[in-house]
């Protein structure tokens, strides 16, 4: 579980770490460099929001000043707890940060930071157990299986299954698990949908997107820059799984190299990410995401998705779409490999969107991660609950020792 350990080890770090910003605020292109690009405005976030949300204009502001003090009391809780808390979420009823803590004096730590302790029974120490023994019974997959995860809200693991299908093979695992929470007393919730979450590539043109040579099209996740005085991009792992593939922009040109040397791409349990080199003569990397309509939106540093928050993402497919975070630290079993860390969203998406951005906070955009894949209802075909899904950007940044490319909003 080299993941979760890493998680664990950065628990005492603040959730909202701004990086360093550097260089120039005008979006990656290549030939002559343009004029000065349009001054990135909330606006566009905020149009989104409310369309996607169902808010009005001072909803949307009103709540996301709440998360802004959510986020920071996810930051003071960080400090005032030695451990993980059982979960975490944002309260959209009453625009606070909810804490699940398993005794009095954490809760009264919870207090003493602003935030509002929820007493559980179970620790999030005994929820990973769970998890952990559910892993390794599934091993490498089982049929009609779609993944599996915390509850946060309800202190508690919850297993997906794709209901159409379902087999004798899922029927038993079913049986299994809920024998493993029977025996560990921790509630299992078993949730069945025609959703079957999928890795998304594609080839439809448009938006901010890239070509890996041969492995159809995918979108770009956020600029870093790294050792040596490396420049390039994240985005999906199942986007750059050739090693040394040549990388083209969105006007067809070559950028770079994806995944050089073979070794700066993941698609497995440890995550879905992928590094994409930019070193072609004319091009270069910006702080920026498209938002709505292409106007440019200014990253200014990373944040920890959480449960309950507002955020928008943006592909080179479906444009910019804004939802809710409903899940985070799940595993998904997308049928071609296992994955584990990922977070769901209720925002739409399309095939193609592979790799795109994920950020909150339309005032000072945070990075949130990238886009990995989604269910059958997408932005044009809204043919169900719409579920998409992201890999947090922090992963990939601790591997490769990056920093994002960020500016000032």
């Amino acid at each position: 579980m080299e993941r979760r350990s890493r998680k664990a080890a950065l628990w005492g770090a603040t959730v909202a770490a701004v990086l360093a910003a550097a260089g120039p605020l005008s979006p990656a292109h290549a030939g002559p460099r343009p004029g000065p690009s349009p001054s990135p405005s909330p606006r566009g976030m905020l149009d989104a929001m409310r369309r996607d949300l169902g808010l009005t204009a001072a909803q949307v502001r009103t709540r996301l000043a709440q998360e802004a003090d959510a986020h920071r009391s996810v930051a003071a809780v960080r400090r005032a707890l030695s451990a993980p808390p059982a979960g975490m979420w944002f309260d959209k009823s009453t625009g606070r940060l909810v804490v699940a803590v398993t005794g009095a004096a954490d809760a009264q730590r919870v207090r003493d930071v602003g935030a509002v302790p929820k007493t559980v029974p179970h620790s999030r120490a005994a929820l990973t157990g769970l998890l952990r023994r559910i892993t390794g019974r599934a091993g490498d997959g089982v049929p009609g299986v779609t993944g599996w995860g915390v509850d946060e809200r309800a202190n508690g693991v919850v297993l997906r299954v794709d209901r159409k299908r379902r087999g004798p093979r899922t029927d038993a695992f079913e049986h299994t698990v809920r024998g493993l929470g029977v025996r560990a007393k921790i509630p299992v919730t078993v949730e069945r949908s025609d959703q079957t979450p999928r890795q998304q590539g594609g080839s439809v043109v448009g938006g901010e997107r890239w070509m890996p040579g041969s492995e159809g099209i995918c979108s770009i996740g956020f600029t870093v820059t790294g050792p040596g005085d490396f420049q390039g991009f994240l985005t999906a792992g199942h986007c750059t799984l050739t090693a040394d593939q040549a990388a083209y922009g969105k006007d067809g040109s070559r950028m770079g190299t994806s995944n050089k040397g073979g070794g700066h791409s993941v698609n497995n349990r440890e995550g879905d990410f992928g590094l994409v080199g930019v070193d072609q003569p004319g091009w270069t990397v910006s702080a920026n995401v498209a938002g709505q309509g292409g106007t440019p939106v200014t990253v200014t540093g990373s944040q920890e998705g959480l449960v309950g928050m507002s955020m928008c993402r943006s592909g080179q497919s479906s444009g910019w779409h804004c939802g809710e975070i409903t899940r985070v630290d799940q595993t998904v079993d997308y049928g071609n490999t296992v994955i584990e860390g990922l977070s769901f969203t209720n925002a739409c998406s399309a095939p193609g969107d592979s790799g795109g951005s994920y950020v909150t906070q339309p005032n000072a955009p945070m990075a949130l991660g990238m886009h990995s894949g989604g269910g059958p209802a997408t932005c044009g075909n809204f043919g169900g609950t719409t579920l998409t899904i992201f890999q947090p950007v922090g992963e990939a940044l601790a591997k490769w020792n990056l920093k994002l490319k960020t500016g000032s909003p």
